[in-house]
C-alpha cells in the first residue's frame, strides 16, 4: 500500500479512521507558499484547520522535525486555528514524545485497518487494483486471441487509473434514469472538441471493432439535449477505457471517459477471472454516480474558498495552484466568470 491509497482513503471515509473527530475534507496535496504541501486538509466542528501527513512506512523523527517547522512558520504568520497530524502505521515512542511537546496530533494507522475499511465500503486499493485489473484483462485478451505475442507485454500495457469514486470531476452534472444518464448542462458541452476524441477513438482501431461505440458516441454527441446515454454505451466505453488487450486505444477511450465523467474510471464492470466474463456491480455504480455531483460540488467549493471573487478575475498563474483548483480550472475553462 502506498500513501496515495492511505490518501484516498481517508479523504473519502474519515469517520471510519476518526470516529471522535467530525471532518469535513476541504482540499488534497495543499499548498502554503514558503512552507510546504500537505497531503490532506480538513476542517473539524470547530472550524479548525487540520493538516494532515501520510507516510506509509514507520514515522521518523526527520517526519517530526519537518512539521514542527510548518507548524512554526505558519505561527509566525498569524495562522490560527491549525492542527498538524501526522499519520503512519507505525509511531516510535521517541517520536511521540516529541510530538506531544510540540502539540502535533498523530494516529497511528495500520494497513489492516486500511484494508478492512476499504473492504466495508467496497473500495479498491487503487495501486493494486490497476495491476490486478491488467492481469485479467490480459489473461482474457490472450484467451480470445487478442492479446500480444507475449503475456508479459499485455500485462505491461498503459496502466489504467481506477477507482471506487469520482476525485477529480468533468464540468458536467449528470442525472441517472435507472442506469441511463441525462446531461443536465448540455450548454457547457463542447460537440467540436468531443467530436475529435471520438474520430481519434475510431482511427486508433483500424479494424472497425468499435464501430458500434462510435455510432452510439456521434448520436449521443448530434443532440445530448434531448438525448439520454445509454447504460450499454457507457459499460462499452468503460470496457475500451480499461482493456488492455487493443492499447493504441485505451488512451483515447480514457479521453472521452475522462471528458464526459472525470477521473479516475469506475470498477463497477469488469473483467472477473473465476467467472470469465464481464460483470456488473450494482452497489459500486450507485458509489460511482453519486460522486459525480458530490465531487464537483466539493471541487467548486474549494475553488471558490481559495480564490476570493476578485482573485477569479486574475491570471491563472496569479490564482491557488493546489492541485483541486487546477483540476477545476481544466474542467471550468470559464473559472474566472464565477
Amino acid at each position: 500500500m502506498i500513501e496515495r491509497d492511505m490518501e484516498d482513503l481517508i479523504a473519502a471515509y474519515p469517520a471510519d479512521f476518526f470516529s471522535r473527530h467530525k471532518l469535513t475534507l476541504k482540499g488534497r496535496q495543499k499548498s502554503f507558499a514558503g512552507v510546504g504541501r500537505f497531503d490532506l486538509l480538513f476542517e473539524d466542528e470547530y472550524q479548525t484547520n487540520i493538516l494532515m501527513e501520510l507516510k506509509a512506512r514507520p514515522a521518523k523523527y526527520e517526519d517530526a522535525t519537518q512539521l514542527a517547522k510548518y507548524k512554526e512558520e505558519l505561527e509566525k504568520r498569524g495562522e490560527t486555528n491549525i492542527l498538524m497530524w501526522l499519520v503512519a502505521p507505525q509511531i516510535s515512542s521517541a517520536v511521540r514524545e516529541f510530538l506531544d511537546r510540540i502539540g502535533i496530533e498523530y494516529s497511528e494507522v495500520h494497513e489492516a485497518e486500511f484494508r478492512k475499511i476499504a473492504e466495508r465500503h467496497g473500495a479498491l486499493i487503487q495501486s493494486e487494483a490497476t495491476s490486478e485489473i491488467a492481469v485479467n484483462h490480459a489473461i482474457a485478451a490472450i484467451a480470445i486471441g487478442r492479446a500480444a505475442k507475449s503475456p508479459l507485454s499485455a500485462m505491461m500495457a498503459a496502466q489504467v487509473m481506477m477507482g471506487p469514486v469520482v476525485t477529480r470531476p468533468s464540468q458536467f452534472r449528470w442525472k441517472a434514469y435507472r442506469y441511463n444518464l441525462a446531461l443536465l448542462n448540455p450548454e457547457d458541452f463542447e460537440k467540436g472538441k468531443f467530436d475529435g476524441l471520438i474520430e481519434s477513438f475510431q482511427q486508433a482501431v483500424p479494424s472497425r471493432r468499435n464501430a458500434t461505440l462510435i455510432a452510439e458516441l456521434k448520436a449521443w454527441a448530434a443532440g445530448p439535449r434531448h438525448s439520454h446515454w445509454p447504460h450499454r454505451s457507457n459499460r462499452s466505453l468503460l470496457r475500451w477505457a480499461t482493456t488492455t488487450g487493443w492499447r493504441p486505444a485505451v488512451q483515447h477511450a480514457q479521453a472521452i471517459w475522462t471528458y464526459m465523467f472525470g477521473e479516475p474510471a469506475p470498477a463497477w464492470y469488469v473483467w472477473r477471472q473465476d467467472g470469465k466474463k464481464y460483470n456488473f456491480d450494482a452497489k459500486g455504480w450507485a458509489a460511482w454516480y453519486e460522486s459525480l455531483s458530490r465531487s464537483l460540488k466539493a471541487v467548486e467549493a474549494i475553488y471558490k474558498e481559495h480564490n476570493a471573487p476578485d482573485a477569479r478575475i486574475w491570471p491563472v498563474d496569479k490564482q491557488c495552484q493546489c492541485r483541486d483548483c487546477q483540476g477545476y480550472r481544466e474542467a471550468h475553462p470559464s473559472a474566472s466568470s464565477l
